[in-house]
């Protein structure tokens, strides 16, 4: 807007002068022309600030966003504007614009990921005393409806004032409640639970509501990673004996279900035997090919099988 406000003045500027420059070429301004211009010149200019303010006046706000509006005279917050145009004088009211999406603050070791140009990561101290550098993330929002309070009771740097020490001491005193092992493998995720119920009511006082807050990496000495995943080794070690020995375990109680069940076979086999002394016999005739006709079957008895089956 202030751009198309300067472009109208330069405007009206040249016309006025093209018309000045045609006046002097046909002799100049009588005593009453230079009187009338006099009081045209008042009228022009008292309209071009009436112009100026009521163009300045005209305000957007972008989606996403709420403007703060503070009036000087009466010392009172007005309304904050929501997002589409609006009509706020610039000398009565103070007016700026707050972001209420959802925003991001990142502290890293790494200086292309934070939001500040040098390595930023988190130092703290365990509870068995040892130093972790920390990368994380929070996800947070400004809470919409507190917007004109945020804005006289902390103001537009509330990342430098409250986000950012508010985080770094949060986390400080998170971890040092937990040792470096357990908070480097087992209980991530529990802290990052009990740091977001630490921070969301340390963020709640100043009118930013906590939506998320994320632990990207934990940095411990190089000592201590190492003794870690020797652990973890040995652990899995540990699990897979036992997963082996567990499958031995179950083979052997199929060979002992198989073999029970053979035993079972045998000792029906024994009684059907005790019971049909001839049963052999006639199973081992069964077996014979067709072509055979006769069989001595003890030596002294001969089977005539064909006169058998006709029978």
């Amino acid at each position: 807007m202030s751009g198309f406000i300067t472009f109208l003045a330069v405007i009206i500027l040249f016309a006025v002068l093209a018309a000045y420059a045609r006046k002097m070429q046909q002799g100049g301004f009588t005593s009453t022309e230079i009187k009338n211009l006099g009081q045209r010149a008042w009228v022009g200019g008292i309209l071009l600030v009436v112009v100026i303010m009521l163009a300045s006046s005209i305000v957007t706000v972008p989606v996403g966003q709420r403007m703060v509006i503070y009036n000087y005279f009466t010392k009172q917050f007005s309304k904050p504007l929501n997002p589409g145009y609006g009509l706020v004088l610039p000398v009565i009211f103070e007016r700026y614009l707050y972001d209420v999406r959802t925003q991001v603050y990142t502290m890293s070791g790494i200086v292309s990921e934070g939001h500040v140009a040098r390595a930023d990561a988190i130092e703290v101290l365990s509870s068995d005393g040892l130093k972790m550098d920390l990368d994380i993330t929070v996800q947070y929002r400004l809470d919409d409806s507190k917007i004109n309070d945020l804005h006289g009771n902390v103001g537009p740097d509330y990342v430098s004032k409250i986000i950012r020490p508010t985080v770094r001491e949060a986390i400080r005193n998170e971890f040092a409640l937990h040792e470096a092992t357990t908070a480097y493998s087992t209980k991530r995720e529990e802290i990052e639970v009990s740091l977001q119920e630490r921070m969301r009511g340390a963020l709640d006082k100043y009118y930013i509501i906590l939506e998320e807050i994320q632990i990207r990496n934990i940095q411990l000495p190089p000592t201590v990673v190492a003794a870690i995943e020797e652990k973890k080794a040995a652990q899995q070690d540990a699990e897979r004996m036992v997963y082996v020995l567990d499958k031995e375990r179950q083979e052997k109680e199929r060979v002992v279900i198989e073999a029970e069940a053979q035993a079972e076979r045998i000792a029906i086999v024994n009684e059907a035997l005790s019971n049909n002394p001839n049963y052999l016999n006639w199973l081992a005739i069964d077996k014979l090919n067709d072509d055979i006709s006769l069989v001595i079957s003890d030596g002294k008895t001969i089977l005539n099988l064909d006169a058998m089956q006709a029978d």
